[in-house]
């Protein structure tokens, strides 16, 4: 497999570091997989009660009408043309700051403070995403791994800067909130731009949706929460 480089300089402490992470993480969803959706399976290869009540819902065609008929956390996902529903698998972290999301195609997706930061179940995926704050508010630097479908790797690292208005009411799946409109402006040390767009509470700073690239020229992903969830203690599948 090619590792290639968008001009990002990292040491290989760092290197190793964020790469034993991101298998980490793509361990534990594979875990949270296996663990919960083949709950919900009998050794005959139906449903129990908990996996159809699980499976039903994504039938629907509205994501509102499949989220009000489940109990769990969800998310409202939409890639390349195709819209799902996610379920809280797992949350963790300081204050429940990573949340872990899968589909009934086995997609899963990590938030990170609301905002994606791994995917997997895709032709290619998001290997690791995180921020590096500036001086200056409302500027940091974003940092991309990922995998082309292809099987090649990359990294890339971005200046961002971020402008918000003012609060105005947004609907969401099951609810109305008042929520900034953040636009997101994304100089790519390899030489693209990205412009995203995330709504944020006014009060944390949490995010509520957000359509992004999560790579430079790459995938897109629109989100909205559909079911929320405290950040910490949220209620998940259980066999």
């Amino acid at each position: 497999m090619t590792l290639r480089r968008h001009h990002a300089t990292t040491t290989p402490k760092e290197s190793q570091g964020r790469r034993k992470a991101v298998l980490l993480r793509c361990r534990l969803l594979t875990a949270l997989l296996t663990g919960t959706l083949l709950a919900g399976c009998t050794s005959g290869g139906g449903f129990t009660a908990m996996g159809a009540t699980l499976v039903a819902p994504w039938r629907a065609p509205d994501p509102a009408d499949r989220a009000e008929a489940l109990p769990y956390a969800s998310l409202s996902v939409d890639t390349l043309g195709n819209e799902a529903l996610l379920v809280m698998a797992y949350q963790a972290g300081k204050n429940g700051r990573d949340t872990f999301w899968q589909a009934a195609d086995f997609a899963t997706l990590q938030l990170r403070d609301g905002r994606p930061v791994v995917t997997a179940g895709f032709e290619a995926s998001l290997l690791g995403s995180w921020q590096e704050p500036l001086a200056a508010p409302e500027r940091y630097r974003l940092h991309a791994h990922w995998r082309d479908d292809d099987g090649r790797e990359h990294r890339d690292v971005a200046l961002a800067r971020l402008e918000c208005d003012a609060p105005r009411p947004v609907e969401l799946p099951l609810m109305s909130k008042p929520l900034e409109r953040c636009t997101e402006r994304l100089h790519w040390q390899g030489g693209a731009r990205s412009t995203n767009v995330l709504w944020r509470a006014p009060d944390t700073g949490r995010l509520w949706a957000g359509e992004v690239a999560l790579w430079p020229d790459g995938q897109r992903l629109a989100w909205q929460v559909a079911r929320p969830w405290p950040r910490e203690n949220a209620p998940v599948p259980a066999p």
